[in-house]
């Protein structure tokens, strides 16, 4: 089995207890990385360097990370593009867009690492569930990362119905609230639960309308909200977390300790999980580098700067080590929720011009219906 493999087959996701196997999978695929694309290769060679230098941790610094506004201007494979099993998009319908691919090798761990992680969590289930998906509804003509991640989600419990708060319309999209809202009506009377997938800012609004007709709802036992997505901004004013919660809880009667918010990007396609003290803790097949928005060095716990991941995941892609245009910082001080891995904090986006998320795509629908 390779040491990537090993790496990410791990049962508990937040053990350090692998650091020299987590070394071993970043030569490894950086090696088969190079090894796929002459164009990879020598931006290697031409920052000085190469896969044995990774002695210690502190080396993952050296690896040459790669913005990932590169990506939404190049297009960068290391395996022939008939080998990508899926192609993904970084944004809806405008703004620039990463261009993804991913090879068989590293959907199947890559699932399988969700899996794990999914259950470890305790966010599996094998009773059937109705679902609001607070998103796009998938079509031929949207490739975006969000949109097949939203998807995916509605796989780790059986899916007896899907609502979209996005309805395909065969050339684009059309606002469905009114969609949602009878089916979400029509789902409290069933005895299933219900799970809300997707953006915050359509979950904001549905609460909103539910509060403005004066509707609270009991829904069933396991019900669940899983979050992903920009949302602090929304039609102009500030969406408070812990307002969120409590309108969840008063309008749906789910509880915070059933709403799960996420944290990944279609150039580094790994999930976070946001804890009870909200922060996203580190799982062993990754790591977090804080760098400085100038010069791109490495910047000290409590200081804020570009979000640069670190894994081995991806073999089809040069994708080892990217630098996100979101801001964030790393702490040095223990979480009170009892996980030990390190955590990172996000603070905000960067604001690089011509860069236009998903979720931020979701909200302008949204404040223009």
């Amino acid at each position: 089995m390779s040491f990537r493999r090993k790496l990410f087959f791990g049962r508990d996701p937040y053990s350090r207890e692998g650091g020299e196997l987590f070394l071993a999978a970043m030569r490894e695929t950086l090696e088969k990385n190079a090894a796929g694309s002459d164009k990879y290769a020598e931006i290697l060679k031409r920052e000085g360097f190469s896969p044995e230098m990774l002695k210690t941790e502190a080396d993952l610094a050296n690896i040459p990370p790669i913005p990932t506004l590169y990506f939404k201007r190049n297009r960068l494979f290391c395996v022939p593009e008939s080998k990508l099993m899926i192609r993904a998009a970084s944004s809806g319908t405008s703004g620039s867009t990463s261009e993804v691919g991913f090879d068989l090798s590293t959907l199947l761990i890559g699932f399988g690492t969700l899996r794990r992680f999914f259950r470890f969590h305790r966010i599996t289930s094998i009773i059937p569930t109705n679902y609001i998906v607070l998103g796009y509804e998938p079509a031929k003509h949207n490739r975006a990362g969000a949109v097949k991640t939203a998807h995916l989600t509605t796989k780790f419990a059986p899916a007896l119905r899907r609502e979209y708060a996005l309805k395909d319309n065969g050339a684009g999209y059309d606002i469905n609230i009114e969609g949602i809202r009878k089916a979400l009506l029509g789902y409290a009377k069933s005895p299933f639960p219900v799970r809300f997938v997707g953006f915050p800012a359509y979950m904001y609004f549905l609460l909103k309308t539910l509060e403005k007709e004066g509707i609270s709802l009991a829904l069933p036992a396991r019900s669940a909200v899983l979050l992903g997505g920009g949302w602090k901004e929304f039609s102009g004013q500030s969406v408070d977390r812990a307002e969120l919660l409590e309108l969840i809880e008063a309008r749906l009667g789910i509880k915070k300790e059933r709403c799960f918010e996420f944290f990944s990007a279609v150039e580094h396609p790994l999930a976070y999980l946001k804890c009870a003290c909200g922060h996203f803790h580190i799982p062993a097949y990754s790591r977090v580098i804080i760098r400085d928005a100038e010069t791109l060095e490495p910047l000290p716990e409590g200081e804020a700067g570009l979000l640069n991941f670190i894994t081995p995941l991806v073999s089809s892609m040069p994708l080892c080590s990217v630098i996100t245009d979101d801001i964030a910082m790393m702490s040095a001080e223990p979480c009170p929720c009892g996980n030990t891995a390190p955590y990172f904090d996000l603070l905000a986006r960067s604001g690089v011009s011509g860069i236009k998320t998903c979720a931020a795509e979701a909200g302008e629908r949204l404040v223009d219906s």
